[in-house]
């Protein structure tokens, strides 16, 4: 166990389920706004570290794909409810490939050739993540009058990605279930987790795994779990959920394909 893998699934937890169980507080249009072009800066940083990876190095690749991830995960926490779930969407997305960078140390030439990285990559070509980003530049660029900013083409390769959530049909009215994740966000999580594992998990497996972990972290922080702790919730959350396979220490060595797709 790595204190990257550690925080590479605590950044899906801690910035994903922790801002869904908590009230949403004093969400505004304003609110969002203000984060607006933060958000469109951390998004090109991370596509222009991705893009050239040959002249990206690791720490500038970690830390620009973890910035958008957190402030992907700061805007939902702030957007009004209509741009909940577009926004989950998103942060499913970039958490994916956080834990695809993860699982190779952040090293941008082993990235660059990498299929489990090119999966990640590749979700953001699906029609659900696209809509969801166009749905948040719509929403920026109307009511906040922020400039749309340029998408590079190169940055989704094509591929096979793990299963992402769709974007509701009408937004929730209710406060209390506009602030859990939707089953297919607690699902697209659990096969995050089983993926940094190397484990194939099915599609009732994977939000129990999900839903278990979010449990235990929902008081807690990255420093408040060492690496024996972290783990042993690890397994206990795949035994309890009936997956056959139990996590290890180490790396897997190729990636898997679960049964969900």
């Amino acid at each position: 166990m790595t204190i990257r893998r550690r925080r590479s699934v605590l950044v899906l937890f801690l910035g994903f389920v922790m801002v869904s169980l908590a009230a949403c507080g004093e969400e505004s249009t304003d609110d969002a706004c203000i984060q607006g072009p933060l958000f469109a800066s951390a998004r090109s940083r991370a596509e222009r570290a991705i893009v050239e990876l040959d002249r990206t190095t690791t720490i500038e690749l970690e830390e620009a794909v973890l910035g958008i991830t957190d402030q992907v995960s700061v805007l939902r926490e702030v957007s009004p409810r209509s741009l909940r779930d577009p926004l989950g969407v998103v942060l499913a997305a970039y958490g994916q490939l956080v834990v695809a960078l993860d699982s190779v140390g952040w090293d941008p030439g082993v990235a660059s050739s990498d299929p489990r990285v090119a999966t990640a990559r590749s979700a953001f070509a699906e029609e659900s993540v696209s809509r969801a980003l166009t749905n948040v530049e719509d929403f920026l660029t109307e009511r906040c009058n922020q400039v749309r900013g340029e998408v590079d083409a190169n940055f989704a390769l094509t591929g096979t990605s793990l299963p992402l959530p769709e974007i509701s049909e009408e937004p929730s009215t209710d406060a209390l279930e506009d602030d859990s994740l939707s089953a297919s966000e607690w699902e697209a999580l659990g096969f995050a987790v089983a993926e940094t594992y190397g484990i194939a998990v099915t599609k009732d497996e994977a939000p129990c795994i999900a839903r278990r972990l979010g449990s235990a972290f929902a008081s807690g922080s990255d420093a408040d779990f060492d690496d024996v702790r972290y783990f042993e919730l690890i397994v206990s959350a795949f035994d309890v959920c009936g997956v056959a396979t139990t996590p290890t220490t180490e790396a897997p060595s190729a990636p898997t394909t679960n049964p969900g797709n």
